[in-house]
């Protein structure tokens, strides 16, 4: 995405203020509420579109000291995701080769991990480095044959991620490059790699997590779910959502974009007036700020329950010594959260009528016409 896209979308949402309208489909649609509750669609969700489509498992600055390492907990069980001495990323199962047991629980930096139970070790790209009493008890076993399992990875975009359905003579990059297709510009035009994690939370709503990636796809809830939030400096009803091949772009512009320098010109940031979500399938929400970025990340637990991983990326050049700018980061995580989790809690009352049987089925107006979009992307994912 170029300064040239950024002035067309903030046009158009110009546009879309004037007109008090959004982003509208052709048609109404009825959806059958069982794509929410069914654990037999949930398992293929996970086996067909978890365990298959490329995700971000790390932003770089968790990792970004050599031998710095961090346990993520995914769908596909739990994740070793480290920088090897020679500044090379890599993302592990994390299990012992011996008999299966959690290397690390944590994050941090080390030369080697150990495993707890017998001692096994590995250094920080996989390699298995020593087996207490090799020779007598596993002569047969060689520790060339017996690293750290390896989920295909890359670090790109300021991001590192896990592509676990790379062939095995396929470029990963260019794996990565096809899966995120038009979001690519996007993703460069981002910078992400200027930002630095700053805090995290972590909560267990009970929920599809469906449910949660579909409220960042309108802003038709803006003036009553959040009233007594960022309802007062957004328009309610009012975005420029696109479809991004399989992915989506969500412009909210902010109630500054009425303002007389705004309206006096088009050369306009999205940063300054707008908040911009990407919406990466399948688990992945970029919510872009002025200044900063919130990295969404959805975890299924079953049908009716989802981990929900809020992480706030700052800039680099913040000074963690300056209390005023501590003070300021932290309102900032405390604002995004609290708006989110009165979005959190509605999924979660909506996961309980759905469950009880409520409704035949739910409905999506042309305004909601992403919601629809997004769930046939799904369907064509699973019918494969």
């Amino acid at each position: 995405m170029n300064t040239d896209i950024e002035k067309l979308l903030l046009k158009s949402a110009k546009q879309n203020v004037a007109n008090k309208t959004t982003s509208l489909g052709d048609i109404e649609v009825r959806s059958d509420t069982n794509r929410y509750t069914s654990q037999s669609r949930f398992n293929d969700e996970i086996n067909k579109v978890f365990n298959t489509l490329p995700t971000i498992v790390a932003h770089v600055s968790e990792v970004r000291e050599l031998d710095s390492y961090k346990e993520v907990k995914t769908t596909m069980g739990s994740l070793i995701v480290s920088r090897d001495s020679n500044n090379h990323v890599h993302v592990f199962r994390n299990a012992c080769r011996h008999r299966g047991a959690k290397l690390v629980e944590d994050s941090g930096c080390t030369k080697q991990f150990v495993c707890p139970y017998h001692a096994w070790s590995y250094t920080t790209d996989g390699t298995l480095n020593n087996i207490p009493g090799h020779q007598h008890c596993f002569p047969n076993t060689h520790k060339s044959d017996n690293g750290l399992i390896v989920v295909p990875s890359i670090e790109m975009y300021g991001f590192i991620w896990a592509c676990p359905s790379v062939a095995e003579n396929e470029d990963i990059k260019a794996h990565l490059t096809s899966h995120l297709a038009g979001m690519n510009a996007h993703l460069e035009w981002l910078k992400a790699d200027e930002l630095t994690h700053f805090k995290r939370f972590t909560k267990v709503w009970k929920g599809n997590w469906k449910l949660f990636s579909e409220g960042g796809l309108e802003t038709y809830h803006f003036a009553f779910a959040h009233k007594e939030t960022i309802a007062p400096f957004f328009y309610n009803n009012v975005a420029v959502i696109d479809k991004v091949d399989m992915h989506y772009r969500v412009v909210m512009p902010t109630k500054n974009l009425s303002s007389e320098a705004a309206q006096a010109t088009d050369d306009l940031s999205l940063h300054d007036y707008s908040h911009t979500l990407f919406m990466l399938l399948p688990n992945t929400a970029l919510l872009i700020q002025k200044e900063h970025v919130e990295f969404i990340s959805f975890r299924p637990l079953s049908s009716g329950e989802t981990e929900i991983t809020v992480t706030t990326l700052i800039p680099n050049s913040t000074d963690v010594n300056d209390v005023n700018q501590l003070r300021h980061w932290q309102k900032n995580h405390d604002i995004t959260n609290t708006t989110l989790n009165e979005d959190w809690a509605l999924g979660e009352s909506i996961q309980s009528s759905l469950e009880s049987g409520a409704l035949p089925f739910i409905q999506y107006g042309k305004n909601e016409w992403a919601l629809h979009a997004f769930n046939e992307e799904l369907n064509a994912l699973l019918a494969v």
